[in-house]
């Protein structure tokens, strides 16, 4: 039984003792024992209702995601909408573990087509999945993810990206994100995908998804802090304009992973540095799209880590150095 049930069960102990006294109370004063316990039951019902089934998810899974608006709080969300939601959830997770290992190793992995967010349960105003990320070597017949022929690097890259997805909701301020957020995610480049990919999962509230909240084992009893319309105002703007910590310089490298929308590139093989996370301007749109795989000479402002190896840089120039 993992933290998240047992809490849930703790509070079922209670409300048992709650009964029982009641019982005993209702004898002693010739009182209906049923009608004095019935308001005891009626809660205990819609404890289990309510929260037993989801601190069992939170307990199984690696990540959950709760969805909540209108769009979901009269009966079942339709198809278009739990597709379109799994889907983004699973491609978010996918680009940062892309980034992590990509970054880390300066190579390009092929990713799992059965990496699947698990519809987990609807609950009235709310759309709950579930995602578990077993070891590389354990085999699951439970519908859940699986990576049957991934290496522990990379199960252990998706666990991280699960883990980013569910904390970085807690530094998006009403005005800006909190400089905290620094010491979490110490690498500027790991710290840009994760909040590229928040601001791809923040409801805007025009398809009738106002919150999105994680929660995972860890967090029991902590109160989830929701990606909302007001955040993804705060990370569209934090998105434009990334780096934090100003240097000047140019690189050389082969540019990989290009996010359109996002207008990011890594490029890899720079000399000295490996990796490098590039985000670019409008204006080389055209250019950009065409560079996949090229070689490129890209010159800009770039943020390192705390051993001064960039990570992330603004490109202002891009040219073909093929």
């Amino acid at each position: 039984m993992g933290a998240w049930t047992e809490t849930v069960e703790a509070k079922a102990r209670i409300i048992h003792g709650q009964i029982a006294a009641a019982r005993v109370l209702a004898l002693k004063n010739s009182a209906d024992p049923a009608a004095v316990e019935r308001p005891y039951l009626d809660l205990l019902n819609q404890l289990y209702r309510d929260e037993f089934h989801f601190a069992q998810l939170v307990d199984d899974s690696d990540l959950v995601a709760r969805f909540e608006g209108p769009a979901l709080s009269e009966g079942s969300p339709t198809v278009s909408v739990v597709t379109t939601l799994c889907s983004q959830l699973r491609k978010q997770i996918q680009g940062i573990t892309k980034s992590i290992i990509g970054l880390a190793t300066d190579k390009r992995i092929s990713w799992p087509s059965n990496l699947v967010p698990q519809l987990s349960g609807i609950t009235t105003g709310s759309f709950v999945v579930g995602i578990r990320v077993p070891s590389a070597d354990s085999n699951s017949n439970s519908g859940q993810v699986s990576f049957p022929d991934m290496s522990a690097p990379v199960v252990d890259a998706v666990r991280q990206a699960t883990k980013s997805i569910a904390s970085i909701a807690r530094y998006i301020g009403e005005d800006g994100v909190d400089d905290a957020i620094e010491k979490s995610f110490p690498d500027p480049a790991i710290r840009d995908t994760v909040l590229v990919a928040a601001c791809k999962l923040a409801p805007s509230g025009r398809e009738g998804i106002h919150r999105l909240s994680f929660y995972e084992p860890d967090s029991v009893g902590m109160e989830a802090t929701p990606l909302t319309p007001q955040s993804l105002r705060v990370l569209r703007q934090v998105v434009e304009h990334p780096i934090r910590v100003n240097r000047s310089g140019s690189f050389e490298g082969v540019v990989r992973e290009i996010d359109l929308d996002a207008r990011r590139f890594e490029i890899r093989h720079v000399e000295e540095f490996g990796a490098i996370r590039c985000v670019y301007a409008p204006e080389l749109d055209v250019l950009a799209h065409k560079m996949l795989d090229a070689k490129v000479w890209v010159e800009g402002q770039y943020e390192t880590r705390a051993d001064q190896k960039p990570r992330l840089m603004q490109v202002t120039t891009m040219k073909d150095a093929g």
